[in-house]
């Protein structure tokens, strides 16, 4: 006799106790004796046998880690910025996945009285950990950070100026954590590369 869990299912998600059942197809066994999803679909019992699996669906795009993945900033915390994710190694997702980032950046200066990121910003990071089914990225690197930016102040054009963009409609000027190729051309490379 078998039972099949409509609820989709996430890699990492815990399905059983190695006690209750074995792991079958797209499963693992983690270190704390649990059994876990190797992949993205729907779990499946099987009481005959004591043993669970996952049956894979068409997933969408998932993030691995070193991928490196573009998106927006949809929430600022303290110490943190969310990051829906728009592309996964200059490939379109629309899996709605979103990502976290630690904005402390380090590096002896204090940042805690100028903005770095705001939301709304275009950022790329790549991802180094999925732990607890979470996207963890870095944004620290030079080649990770900000990569387009509207004005803060009245939403124009904005171009690169040092560490800081400077609005072309209106002057305004702020601080942000930018890429090494910050600009409205790489935002066009990537969404040509990623239709």
């Amino acid at each position: 006799m078998s039972k099949t869990d409509d609820q989709p299912i996430l890699p990492g998600e815990q399905l059983a106790s190695i006690e209750e059942f074995e792991g079958g197809k797209n499963t693992y066994i983690a270190a704390d004796g649990m059994v876990r999803s190797a992949a993205v679909g729907n779990k499946v019992y099987d009481f005959k046998r004591r043993t669970v699996k996952i049956e894979q669906k068409n997933s969408p795009m998932l993030p691995k880690v070193g991928d490196i993945v573009v998106g927006f900033i949809d929430m600022l915390f303290s110490s943190m910025i969310s990051v829906k994710i728009l592309y996964i190694n200059n490939k379109k997702s629309t899996s709605g996945y979103s990502a976290i980032a630690s904005i402390r950046l380090g590096g002896g200066r204090d940042r805690r009285d100028r903005p770095v990121f705001r939301a709304g910003d275009i950022v790329r990071g790549r991802v180094v950990s999925l732990l607890n089914s979470t996207v963890h990225l870095t944004v620290a690197e030079k080649e990770f950070g900000v990569l387009y930016a509207l004005c803060f102040q009245c939403g124009g054009d904005t171009v690169r100026i040092n560490d800081s963009i400077k609005c072309i409609e209106c002057g305004a000027y702020e601080p942000r954590k930018l890429t090494n190729d910050y600009g409205k051309e790489t935002i066009r490379l990537i969404h040509r590369s990623g239709k």
